[in-house]
């Protein structure tokens, strides 16, 4: 993005001086291999330099056990990035990389988001920043943080409208392609996570649900055929999952609307029926509070390409 943007500014006549500069740095200056095997060489990180802008990219997930390990060894980068904006350089992030900022203590009480799978990780370790899911890329006093991984197109659209004005930034847009109209993360989150857990009650229900996603379903039905009173249904749903049976099967009918959407050619009245809606107005009303988009606008968005 830095080399376009340069390439732009240097046909406008930008001298040299103006242009873009970065460089590679880790905490040793030795180079690093990343998860894909390509080898990278590197500067060690400069006591006396300081940067406009700092970018932390995504890191390599290998589990929370040892990226949590990861994280608490990295004491001496978190001290040099505190000590980088203190002298006012911008500190960006995105997705696994946001837990590396949010550990400098410098995003508590502002805003943030993070990779939607890791949603819940970040809130337990992070509980005084004030994390948004919703947008794709956040700022707050020069801390700009982007969701999953891809949002560091966006995040650079971001930092060059700061750094080299709208034309530039809207330039480099055009030439790579970027979506700039996408601006939340919610229509492509799926609203049923993958929560691993171990409760047998909760895993009996959530397989029930699945395998009559289309009848009209009542939670005290549900409750007997579970042998639990509702009460205890609701109380379990709510410690395992965050949220009520009936929000479970609601989201759980709208993620596999979604699918249909995206994947086949079914009218929205079929889809609606297939997941246990008659009422098709209220369906798309659901659909929309949750998704942020009509079905039908969702389908335009967002359906596969047909392999000819």
């Amino acid at each position: 993005m830095l080399q376009v943007a340069n390439a732009h500014m240097s046909r406008q006549g930008m001298p040299l001086a103006g242009l873009f500069e970065w460089h590679f740095i880790s905490q040793n200056g030795l180079p690093v291999r990343a998860s894909n095997g390509l080898e990278l060489a590197m500067r060690p990180l400069p006591k006396n330099h300081y940067y406009d802008l700092v970018f932390i990219p995504s890191l390599h997930y290998r589990g929370w056990q040892p990226f949590q390990r990861f994280l608490e060894s990295q004491a001496v980068v978190r001290d040099w990035l505190i000590g980088q904006w203190s002298h006012g350089a911008w500190l960006c992030a995105n997705c696994t990389g946001t837990f590396l900022l949010a550990d400098t203590g410098l995003l508590d009480n502002k805003m943030a988001t993070t990779t939607w799978w890791l949603e819940g990780h970040f809130r337990e370790r992070f509980p005084q920043v004030n994390l948004q899911m919703r947008p794709l890329v956040t700022e707050s006093e020069r801390l700009v943080c982007g969701g999953a991984h891809a949002t560091f197109l966006l995040q650079a659209v971001h930092v060059l409208n700061k750094f080299a004005g709208k034309a530039i930034a809207m330039q480099c847009a055009r030439s790579m392609l970027i979506d700039l109209t996408q601006t939340t993360q919610t229509p492509l989150q799926p609203l049923i996570a993958d929560k691993t857990h171990n409760d047998p009650l909760i895993q009996r229900a959530q397989k029930w649900l699945e395998e009559h996603l289309a009848e009209q379903v009542r939670m005290t039905d549900l409750a007997q055929k579970l042998a639990v009173s509702e009460r205890t249904l609701i109380r379990r749903f709510n410690k395992v999952l965050e949220q009520s049976p009936l929000t479970y099967l609601q989201n759980l009918r709208i993620d596999t609307a979604r699918a249909l959407l995206e994947a086949g050619d079914l009218s929205t009245e079929r889809i609606a029926q297939y997941v246990g809606y008659n009422d098709i107005s209220s369906f798309s009303r659901l659909f929309r509070e949750r998704v942020g988009f009509t079905p039908g606008t969702y389908r335009a968005r967002f359906q596969l390409p047909r392999a000819d």
